[in-house]
């Protein structure tokens, strides 16, 4: 018996998507009629003419961050290794994103024209080098697709009995037609307004299960309930088998994975490096710095109270008996919230994940059509490609990803292959990347054989060193034993350390001492007459009775000629002096102590350890709704004004 009715799965999937659709369409309408943006533009439409506040690129940031895995994966390694799970699985996201604070300054600084990294790559290595890299990003991308739609779409059949094929399948039917009608800037008001709902759902939950649930209702109770369980299922490797300590054999070894994963993820995911470029230099590094230590309160605080819920319950006669199964596909957290909320947890359980779903789903699609439309067919099938031919490829891209992303969840669905598969492979397909990629914008001297050498050839030994791992240490390649823990530990070292040592040492043999000039003076893509970036005057031609607008080019490369390279610098050096700080207080200073002493939680720690989840909530929740209302107000009373009297620009 399902939670819920099959046709409310259908409503979910189909009827909110399209009023997302709907909705977004009726943002771009009006920014195209009162403000100076127009998506027709390439540069509009994938890069959000590279003028983003800093509250909208951090909400964007959160939103695409907070895919079904992030609610459901990190709810799992709670249920399955005790408090540290979650926490671990938050610091792995989150360094990644405050690193990029660091690389976002270096990219303005080197390439601010650049639109995608494999054209930064063509520039300093050649063919090669360019399709290395795209090669690494599309690997990337798909895997990611398919892990965001397995996730939603098991959550989706599993509540409401829905088919999952068509599941996977029509998730991203809604998706496209507003990524495809809106473009980047269309993307990031969407995540802002999904982020939104999204935490307002997570606190509302959380604070619900703590204070007011009859079953659990308070930090004691729910400690009470781990004591009963840790006695009834002891964690393996954990201090006296408890769910509420750091000192967790797992939880070390799932810390390294959490981190390679990550940083494979990101540096690999044409999704952040759109990001760092559509976003003001000034805003960029401390978009991502506020982005990435606001979002780790998301996995958090879903380990903490929904996947210690999840394993607490389960000393409770009535709760129902989980599956291994079911507990990779990320279904604790879902069963928790059903028994304790009833239909009306299932009901927002299901928006929650459709949220996350779709708001990571379209950071996925813009970044992939840009990489394909960029990087393959202007690069190698249209050179002279007008802007106009670009968006529109973009938008042929787009649908045509989202068919081959459902197209893949659905074989990884018929053999078996589910969430928490997919985020050990994750590490394994795209670690590799992680030093060529990122040393292309940070070091001159990465040569053309270390950057293809590292990343594909990394690739190749980290595949290599995980089925050999598989079948030397458990016997056999299967499904069950690639998923294993210590054999995607070893496929995830080989990748991060083979594309490291190839990509340094072949450039230090060698090194390239490569001009930062050429890649400064990249040439944008021009913008033809016939677009609008801004609608100043339309005047009907005559001859041929189509309008032409006269754009506003000069004001674009305005922004170019406008950077200071000087402040970057200390941008630069700044977020490198601040990543620091908050890598070694996350991953050092709060887990070690912990962890090293053989330390349980006592009930006063852990509703201390509640209360600082609950305010790390509540500073999410500020910076992704109240910040860009503030910082955007005078536009937005501008729009609503000339919205009011129904006016246009001319007056």
């Amino acid at each position: 018996m399902t939670p819920l009715p099959q046709g409310a799965g259908y409503a979910v999937v189909l009827g909110l998507g399209l009023l997302f659709a709907l909705f977004m369409n009726g943002i771009t309408w009006i920014q195209v009629r009162f403000s100076k943006f127009s998506p027709n533009s390439a540069a509009e439409f994938t890069a959000a003419s590279r003028s983003l506040k800093t509250g909208l690129v951090v909400s964007g940031i959160i939103s695409s961050w907070t895919w079904s895995l992030t609610l459901l994966q990190s709810a799992t390694q709670s249920y399955v290794m005790g408090i540290a799970g979650g926490y671990w699985y938050a610091v792995g996201g989150t360094l990644q994103i405050a690193i990029f604070s660091v690389i976002a300054s270096k990219v303005k600084i080197n390439a601010n024209h650049a639109t995608t990294f494999p054209e930064v790559a063509y520039i300093r290595f050649g063919t090669a080098g360019h399709l290395a890299f795209l090669w690494c990003g599309l690997v990337c991308n798909a895997i990611v697709s398919a892990c965001i739609l397995l996730g939603g779409g098991t959550v989706v059949s599993t509540l409401t009995g829905m088919n999952a094929y068509s599941a996977l399948f029509l998730i991203p039917v809604g998706v496209s037609i507003y990524v495809a009608t809106g473009g980047l800037r269309a993307t990031f008001i969407c995540d802002a307004t999904h982020t939104f709902v999204l935490l307002g759902i997570l606190i509302s939950y959380t604070l619900y299960i703590i204070t007011a649930s009859d079953t659990i209702g308070s930090p004691d109770r729910l400690w009470e309930l781990l004591a009963q369980a840790a006695e009834r299922w002891p964690v393996e490797g954990n201090y006296k088998g408890s769910y509420l300590t750091f000192r967790s054999r797992q939880g070390a070894i799932f810390a390294v994975q959490s981190i390679i994963t990550g940083f494979g993820l990101v540096n690999c995911d044409q999704g952040y490096w759109s990001r760092a470029i559509a976003s003001n230099p000034s805003t960029t590094a401390k978009a991502y710095f506020l982005g990435g230590t606001a979002w780790f309160s998301i996995p958090f605080s879903c380990g903490t109270i929904l996947g210690l819920s999840a394993r607490a319950l389960g000393v409770l006669p009535d709760f129902p008996i989980l599956s291994d199964f079911d507990i990779s596909a990320g279904l604790a957290a879902v069963v928790a919230v059903n028994y304790l909320l009833g239909t009306f947890g299932s009901v927002l359980m299901l928006l929650l994940v459709f949220l996350s779903v779709t708001s990571a789903l379209s950071a996925e699609l813009i970044a992939t059509s840009t990489l394909l439309s960029y990087d393959v067919y202007r690069h190698y099938f249209k050179p002279n490609a007008t802007s106009k031919d670009v968006v529109n490829a973009s938008r042929f891209c787009i649908v045509l990803w989202s068919i081959f992303c459902g197209s893949l969840a659905s074989i990884f669905h018929a053999v078996g292959i589910n969430l928490g598969w997919l985020f050990y492979f994750l590490g394994v397909s795209t670690a590799s990347g992680v030093f060529p990629i990122a040393l292309t914008f940070l070091w001159k001297d990465l040569t053309k054989a270390g950057a293809v050498a590292g990343s594909i050839g990394g690739m190749a030994i980290a595949l290599v060193v995980w089925l050999a791992t598989a079948k030397a240490h458990l016997g056999a390649i299967t499904v069950a034993t690639l998923s294993d823990q210590w054999v995607s530990f070893a496929g995830n070292a080989a990748a991060i350390i083979s594309g490291g040592v190839l990509s340094i040492g072949l450039s230090l043999w060698r090194p390239a001492n490569f001009d930062w000039e050429k890649t400064r003076n990249m040439n944008v893509l021009s913008e033809e007459p016939d677009l609008a970036i801004d609608n100043i005057e339309s005047e009907v031609d005559k001859k041929n009775g189509s309008s032409i607008q006269i754009t506003d080019v000069e004001h674009v490369r305005d922004v170019a000629a406008e950077l200071d390279i000087p402040a970057l610098n200390r941008t630069f050096k700044g977020y490198s002096f601040a990543f620091a700080a908050l890598a070694i207080v996350i991953t050092f200073i709060i887990p070690i102590p912990l962890g090293g002493a053989p330390y349980m939680f006592s009930k006063k720690f852990f509703t201390a350890v509640i209360a600082v989840m609950f305010i790390w909530l509540f500073f999410a929740f500020f910076l992704v709704v109240c910040l860009p209302i503030i910082e955007s107000r005078h536009t937005l009373l501008r729009i609503a004004r000339l919205i009011l009297r129904g006016s246009n620009h001319h007056h």
